[in-house]
């Protein structure tokens, strides 16, 4: 499917251009997407989610996706987030080209650079809700021990969730 009429968009004040990166990209958005398809096999045939899918936002701006179920939502927040891969395309999140990137640099690049909300239930039980938080700065070698502590505080008091820290999840 088309994402052509999916997108609601609210314009930025300024424009998002950056420079020029040492890949070749000119990073004038900050997610550029380049005829991106997306085929799963199937036992019945490969299945086309995303077909030479070209999309462009720029920093500031404000983009919901949505459609009907199966129309490749999910697809697209994936291959953005580095979590699924093009079947061919390209995808550069500023002067990253994420397309190329092996797993072991694309979770370091993830933990960096992007925050995901999963749909369902991703917390890993054995660690306190704090530990869960932290998990990512750790992967992404970020900050102290204290400093991912204090961190992790922080950005649960920012969604009211400080009463929390040291709990486990619960389904």
């Amino acid at each position: 499917m088309f994402f052509n009429t999916l997108f609601t968009r609210m314009k930025p004040s300024t424009n998002g251009n950056g420079a020029v990166s040492g890949n070749g990209h000119t990073p004038t958005h900050l997610i550029d997407l380049h005829k991106v398809v997306k085929a799963y096999h199937t036992p019945v045939g490969d299945f086309i989610a995303l077909k030479g899918l070209d999309l462009r936002i720029d920093k500031g701006e404000f983009v919901a996706v949505v459609g009907k179920s199966g129309s490749g939502k999910s697809t697209l927040i994936n291959m953005i987030t580095g979590i699924d891969r093009p079947t061919s395309g390209s995808i550069y999140v500023g002067d990253q080209a994420i397309h190329h990137l092996g797993e072991g640099p694309m979770a370091v690049w993830r933990g960096k650079t992007v925050g995901v909300i999963f749909q369902f239930f991703q917390l890993l039980p054995m660690l306190s809700c704090m530990e869960n938080v932290m998990l990512p700065m750790d992967f992404g070698n970020m900050y102290t021990v204290k400093e991912r502590k204090e961190r992790a505080l922080h950005l649960l008091e920012q969604v009211e969730m400080a009463d929390q820290a040291f709990k486990l999840p619960r389904r």
